[in-house]
Parts: structure tokens; C-alpha cells; sequence
């Protein structure tokens, strides 16, 4: 495996900080430390910033900086894995039929979570929701280190996809059960 991609409703809340705190795990572990990492939204604008909670929780809860970030739209974009916050997602993910594995990232974890939306909450929510991420992120790392140790490249599912974020000409043809 190369590459995932993080995705939820709008870029700008959940997935960047999956992004960014998934490539501290992955920095941190020699297996994984080779994937490209991005994110993105199924709703999302190009070009919006992270919200303010998120960027300050990031920065309180993990020392992360979403400053710089910005939305990016999932339309015509590809990656090994793609992993997503609940299923209303989910479905608009196989709705755009991008190449690559689409997973719920409690399902991979392995937990079955959803991970709600904090848009418009408290800064509590979002603070509970980062918690939610770096557990559900952890556990998704240690499977990604489980399969490369056995030399699965894709989770087991043989795809290959281009890095994450590669744009491609438009939606694929498959069909979006």
C-alpha cells in the first residue's frame, strides 16, 4: 500500500485533523512511514480552512498545526485506501466511485465506529472527537503494520491506487451499491 486518504463531509473538520495526526503515527512507526497521507470531502470547497475549534483543538489535544490547511473536494481523486468518518460518507464516497479500497474507519480499526460530525458544536465536541481519532487512528496503524509484516501492500484487498489526492479524469464506472 502507498497511499490513503481520509475523507469526510467537508475537509474541514474530521479529515485534516486524520491527516495530520496520522502522519505523526506514521512518522513514528518505519512500516508505515513511506505512505502518502491527504484528505479530503465529499461536500468539501476547495480552498476553505479548517475550522477554528478544529484548528485549536488540534493544537491543544496534539501539538498539530491545521493552520495551513485546505479543503479539497473528492471528486477525481484516488488512493489506496479510503477511509471514512460514518456512512452517510461512506456512501457518497462509492456515489463518486474513486479507485482504491473504501472502508469506515471504525470498521477498519476494527471498533465499528462512526465518528460523528463536530461541525457547528462546542469546542468539547470537537476535543471529543479528536480523542475518538487517535484511537480509531492507533488501531488503524497497527493493523497497516500487521499487514505489511505480512506483506500485504492494500489491506488485503490487491488494489493499487494512485498516491492520495491524485486527480484522474472523473468518477470511475463502478457500480455504487
Amino acid at each position: 500500500m502507498r497511499s490513503i486518504l481520509f475523507v469526510c463531509a467537508g475537509n474541514i473538520c474530521r479529515s485534516p485533523i486524520a491527516e495530520a495526526l496520522f502522519r505523526r503515527i506514521a512518522a513514528s512507526r518505519p512500516p508505515l512511514a513511506a505512505l502518502e497521507i491527504g484528505s479530503a470531502g465529499t461536500i468539501a470547497l476547495d480552498g476553505n480552512r479548517a475550522t477554528a475549534d478544529a484548528v485549536r483543538v488540534a493544537r491543544e489535544e496534539f501539538d498539530l498545526d491545521l493552520s495551513t490547511h485546505r479543503a479539497r473536494n473528492l471528486y477525481g481523486l484516488d488512493a489506496d485506501l479510503i477511509l471514512t468518518m460514518d456512512g452517510i460518507v461512506t456512501r457518497d464516497v462509492n456515489r463518486l466511485a474513486p479507485d482504491g479500497r473504501v472502508e469506515l474507519l471504525g470498521e477498519y480499526a476494527g471498533t465499528g465506529e462512526i465518528v460523528e460530525d463536530p461541525y457547528g458544536c462546542s469546542c468539547e465536541v470537537y476535543r471529543a472527537c479528536a480523542r475518538q481519532l487517535e484511537h480509531l487512528l492507533l488501531a488503524a496503524a497497527d493493523r497497516l503494520e500487521r499487514d505489511a509484516g505480512r506483506g500485504t501492500r492494500d489491506g488485503g484487498r490487491g488494489t493499487q491506487g494512485a498516491g492520495p489526492g491524485t486527480r484522474t479524469e472523473g468518477p470511475g464506472t463502478r457500480d455504487p451499491d
